[in-house]
């Protein structure tokens, strides 16, 4: 019974925290291109490239697997920290250079990694300022590698 009981508590106290991890597995399914578009890639001798594709920007593996990534100054969002952000169901989220999401897309807003820390903010949203989009309101934290709010 104090067995049970310790694991009772155990497993509250987990998860009542604020450091809980983001689960990584990767529930998203994964976009292949196909064998003609593949074909009309230039690689330049690398693993994986941008590409523009119906009004957004991927990262394509050489074996065609896909990933969206936000668009940065008209271009891909460049790897941080050995990590790109995505946006997927209008969240962001991140994924390595295998094109593995690594942090699930659960934020409103992500800036990319420095230094193994990353700001992300829940809530936020985006308003329209001429050209500019700002984000209003929100919660802003910081998170490790791992999703852990460290901040």
């Amino acid at each position: 019974m104090k067995t049970i009981l310790s694991l009772l508590i155990f497993f509250a106290i987990v998860a009542c925290s604020k450091t809980t991890p983001i689960p990584k597995k990767d529930r998203y399914p994964s976009l292949y291109a196909d064998k003609k578009y593949l074909e009309t890639i230039d690689f330049k001798g690398k693993e994986i490239v941008s590409v523009y594709k119906n009004n957004q920007f991927y990262y394509i593996r050489t074996d065609g697997k896909m990933m969206p990534t936000l668009t940065f100054d008209n271009g891909a969002d460049s790897f941080s920290d050995g990590l790109a952000r995505t946006k997927i169901n209008g969240k962001i989220g991140f994924f390595n250079r295998n094109l593995e999401i690594v942090l699930k897309p659960i934020y409103d807003f992500a800036f990319p990694f420095h230094n193994g820390v990353a700001e992300i903010c829940t809530g936020c949203k985006e308003k329209r300022d001429g050209d500019h989009t700002m984000l209003d309101g929100g919660e802003w934290k910081k998170i490790d590698r791992d999703g852990l709010v460290i901040e």
